[in-house]
């Protein structure tokens, strides 16, 4: 494993002072009790320095990155690798065992979240030119099933079987108005929170990008407020705590990095940068509220 290499930082003031670090025991602090500062949730780890150490990871076609939301950084894990040869991993998704997962266009690979070093599975069979990936919880409950899902850009969604490729068609995003709501990016899904997708909404997938939410019984999408994010070609998105957060690969504000507010379904610029982003994923079980 290379070194982490931590790319330029990101901050968000209210982010920060939501997660911030555990402080060091006093002169007055049992002695036997773990150091704060060495600790993540309370349990010494070798991140010792993150005191919430997120799952929510984002990545280019080739590289993977996984997000401090305490400063909002970058920090760059590692390439996928030789494995996905000349094409580019398009989506991740990471089910409650922190277990990840990742598709070119054509093929799905199972992903080391500490190297980033991608393994082939196998091709797709049913299905192709998938761009969106997450799993899905069936219900709410602690040990529920989970669904490795993705959407096209035809608004379909297919259940996928991370062990063949094999695809299953579960429903479509449905309409808005005279135009097919389909995936321009991505699906993330929290147990307890629920299902959202950047889509297109128009006729022209050139225009800016909706958050919707996604029934995952039907698969239909319900746009979020009256207006878009204000971004187009959001790839990727991740939540964590109750923030919802993009990842821009082109257009107008290629390589951004954003919140959406889930309410409005506005996105809000945190900072730009140099990184085409492809995509993006966090554990099913990532927590709700601070």
């Amino acid at each position: 494993m290379r070194a982490p290499k931590l790319v330029p930082v990101l901050v968000l003031a209210a982010a920060s002072a939501a997660c911030g670090r555990g402080v060091p025991g006093g002169e007055d602090a049992d002695p036997g009790a773990p150091d704060a500062s060495s600790t993540i949730d309370g349990t010494p780890g070798p991140d010792a320095m993150i005191s919430d150490f997120t799952t929510v990871y984002a990545h280019s076609g080739t590289t993977l990155y996984r997000v401090d939301t305490a400063t909002l950084g970058l920090i760059e894990v590692g390439p996928f690798g030789a494995a996905i040869e000349t094409a580019s991993i398009t989506d991740i998704a990471i089910d409650k065992d922190d277990a990840m997962f990742g598709c070119t266009l054509s093929k799905i690979f199972s992903i080391d979240e500490t190297t980033g070093t991608a393994t082939y599975i196998a091709d797709f069979s049913g299905v192709s030119n998938l761009t969106s990936l997450s799993f899905v919880p069936v219900s709410d409950e602690m040990d529920s099933a989970e669904r490795l899902v993705a959407a096209t850009s035809a608004g379909d969604v297919y259940e996928i079987d991370q062990a063949t490729g094999a695809a299953t068609l579960l429903g479509n995003y449905g309409m808005n108005g005279d135009a097919q709501i389909a995936s321009s990016g991505d699906i993330v899904s929290v147990r307890g929170f629920g299902t959202l997708a950047t889509v297109n909404a128009s006729t022209d997938f050139n225009d800016p990008d909706y958050l919707a939410w996604i029934d995952p019984t039907t698969w239909e999408a319900t746009l979020i407020g009256t207006s878009t994010t204000g971004f187009d070609k959001i790839f990727g998105i991740g939540f964590w705590r109750g923030t919802v957060y993009g990842f821009v690969d082109g257009g107008a504000n290629a390589g951004s990095f954003i919140t959406i507010d889930t309410t409005t379904g506005v996105g809000t610029l945190v900072e730009s940068g140099n990184v085409r982003w492809y995509g993006a994923g966090v554990t099913t079980d990532a927590p709700i509220v601070d």
